[in-house]
Formats: structure tokens, C-alpha cells, sequence
């Protein structure tokens, strides 16, 4: 936690300063594992259900590892009932984002309200997994995907949006449920909490970037792979005062050079069902990238692994790889941008003095949790 003092953020858990924490391969095996199979779990679940609900395997029933990822990260941040709750939430939001895709404004305001929610959780250390709530959810917001067969979406659809909505909520629930368990004996990993003057900024920051980005994203229908943007601004900017820039520049760079990757990977394969495996491949490696410290690679594979993975067909995979090129350059600018003023407002602040950092609801909260 920043101390008024300093502004610095600690964390008893953290590694050796200057060496990246590299977990044991047997245990980076399991991981991956346990992540892979409770993202596809739900998928083939949904797959059945709808095939049996309708006559026809849906493929938007595989938008059900969309929640799943959210469930994960929920379960894994060590509190059951948070993830419970985040699993159900998703089923409710994902009707909700897909009417509210139909209006920049009311697309707009959703996200707005939803990054000021993840602002809060940042004041408990649970950020990291609740910025995924956003960042999945935008994509039902601005690109659901088809039902039936169908060339177009009717967004207002009751039949649609029930599915849509039970997807969402077995998508996040199996994960919620299943992955507590399975790391029972795993002890829970300890949050980095930050101060209020550290939270309010942050919320800020990622509000207004999210806010007008999807308001631009939804006026212009062409953008299909907009979510990417959406995703860019929330994962890249930085919380805390000992932040700097180097670290948000560096993931720019890894993630347009990802984007590059797919369009010329694209260029060489005729195959759907070869991407798709390309796509898992890629996100295998960069979960083991990630666990072993290495996080370039992470961010240069996690660009053509959700660019394959999101796709129905080959033509989209180049265009979300085009796009995704255009989207990490603006939004590494902006979250550059907004960083910069942030740590010189935290540095002007610090000089002032820092007003008072007491919550009580917060700290019921820590207490409740722990």
C-alpha cells in the first residue's frame, strides 16, 4: 500500500527489486493447464446447451470464454464469493451492453459507470481482475456476435438477449465455482491495496479515456474490433505514483508488434480452423511468458491470440489485426499521455501535502475479505 510519505506502492509479497518473479515450471504446467481448460470448459458446455435449446450449436454459445477469463481472474485473486459475484454480474451486463451498444451515449455512459467500479476495487487491490470486466463486456457492447446464422444482430431481440444473458452467467459461474476448489490448498495471493489520492486518480484517468473512446468507438460503426482499444487504455494505464513511463511504452510497442504478426500471418494461411489453433498455441505460450517474467513476449502474442481467437473468419482476423495496429498506437498515446499527467499531479500533490487516506467502508471491506 502507497504510504502519505512516499506515494510509493508496496506489496509483501513482491519479488527482489530489478528480478522478475519466475514461477516453477511444474507449476506454470498446472496453471496454464487449469486457465486453457476452464476458458474452453464453458464454450463446449454452451455449445451443447444451445444445441439442444435451439437444434443448432450456436457459435455465439463460444462467447462463453469470454466470462470464463473474467471468472478465472475473479477465482484466482483468492475471495470465492467476489468471483460468485462478478460471474452473476456478468450474466446480468451482458444483455445490458448489448442494448446499450445500440446508443454512443448509453454505451458510453455503461462503460463510464463500469470503470468507476474497478476506480473502487482498486483501493482493495482487486483491479487487476476487475478491469476485465469492462474489457470482455465491450465486446458484446460493440460487436455481439450473430445468432442463427443470421448477417446482422437485432439487438433488441428477448430470445436473443436470454441466451446471450445465460451464456454470459455459465461462462463466469463454472470457473467461480470450480477453480476455488481445484487451489483449495493454494494459499491466497496477497493484493497491493493503493490510497485514495491514488485511486481517485487512476479513475479518473481510465473513466475519461474509456468514456469518450467508446462513444468515438460506437459512432463509427466500421470499427468492429474497437473492444481492442477499450482493452489497450484499461490494461496500459498505470495506478500508483512509483509507476513510470517505461513500462506502458514498452507494451505499446510489443502489442503493435503483435498486430503486425497477425496481418502477416493472416497472408499466409487459408484455413479458419487453423487459426483458431494458431490462436491457442499463442495464448498457451504467452501464459507461460507471463508466468516465467517475461512479459514482452506476452504482449506480443496476446495480440494474435485474441485476433484468432475472436474471429469468424479469415477475413476478420486480418481487419482485427489492422485495426488492433491502429487501436494500440492511439490508446498507448493517450494512456502515455494521461500517465505523464497523472504522476506530475501526484508529485504536485505530494509537495502540498496528501489529505486524509481514512475509509471506513474500505476497510470493513479489507477485513471482510481477509
Amino acid at each position: 500500500m502507497s504510504t502519505p510519505a512516499s506515494g510509493a506502492t508496496t506489496n509483501s509479497a513482491a519479488p527482489s527489486a530489478g528480478k522478475p518473479h519466475r514461477m516453477p515450471v511444474k507449476r506454470q504446467l498446472t496453471v496454464v493447464t487449469l486457465v486453457v481448460v476452464m476458458t474452453l470448459l464453458p464454450a463446449i458446455v454452451m455449445l451443447v446447451v444451445t444445441r439442444v435449446g435451439t437444434g443448432t450449436a450456436q457459435g455465439a454459445a463460444t462467447w462463453a470464454s469470454i466470462p470464463a477469463i473474467v471468472g478465472i481472474a475473479a477465482a484466482m485473486s483468492g475471495i470465492r464469493r467476489y468471483a460468485i459475484i462478478v460471474a452473476i454480474l456478468m450474466g446480468f451486463l451482458a444483455p445490458l451492453a448489448i442494448v446499450a451498444g445500440l446508443s454512443p451515449v448509453s454505451g458510453a455512459a455503461l462503460m463510464a459507470i463500469l470503470c468507476m467500479t474497478v476506480g473502487r476495487l482498486s483501493r482493495v487491490g482487486l483491479e487487476k481482475s476487475g478491469l476485465l470486466v469492462p474489457v470482455m463486456l465491450s465486446w458484446a457492447l460493440i460487436d455481439p456476435p450473430a445468432w442463427d446464422g443470421a448477417t446482422t444482430v437485432d439487438r433488441l431481440d428477448n430470445g436473443y438477449l436470454l441466451w446471450m444473458a445465460l451464456i454470459f452467467l455459465v461462462g463466469g459461474l463454472i470457473p467461480a465455482l470450480l477453480v476455488p476448489l481445484l487451489l483449495r490448498k493454494r494459499p491466497a495471493p496477497a493484493r497491493a491495496t493503493h490510497t485514495q489520492s491514488e485511486a481517485v486518480t487512476y479513475t479518473v484517468m481510465i473513466t475519461t479515456l474509456v468514456t469518450v473512446s467508446t462513444f468515438y468507438v460506437l459512432d463509427h460503426p466500421e470499427m468492429i474490433g474497437g473492444a481492442f482499444l477499450i482493452a489497450v487504455i484499461l490494461v496500459m494505464a498505470p495506478i500508483g505514483t512509483a509507476h513510470t513511463l517505461k513500462p506502458t511504452i514498452f507494451r505499446a510497442l510489443g502489442t503493435v508488434g503483435g498486430s503486425v504478426f497477425v496481418i502477416l500471418l493472416v497472408s499466409k494461411v487459408d484455413s479458419l480452423g487453423l487459426i483458431y489453433i494458431i490462436g491457442l498455441v499463442f495464448l498457451i505460450v504467452a501464459l507461460f511468458a507471463r508466468l516465467s517474467g517475461l512479459a514482452w513476449i506476452y504482449y506480443v502474442l496476446m495480440v494474435p491470440a485474441t485476433a484468432c481467437l475472436n474471429s469468424t473468419t479469415l477475413t476478420q482476423v486480418g481487419e482485427l489485426g489492422k485495426q488492433r495496429v491502429v487501436d494500440n498506437v492511439v490508446g498507448g498515446i493517450l494512456v502515455i499521455i494521461a500517465a505523464a499527467i497523472a504522476i506530475g499531479y501526484s508529485q504536485w500533490a505530494s509537495h502540498r501535502g496528501e489529505a486524509s487516506d481514512a475509509d471506513h467502508e474500505v476497510e470493513a471491506a479489507t477485513h471482510a475479505v481477509a
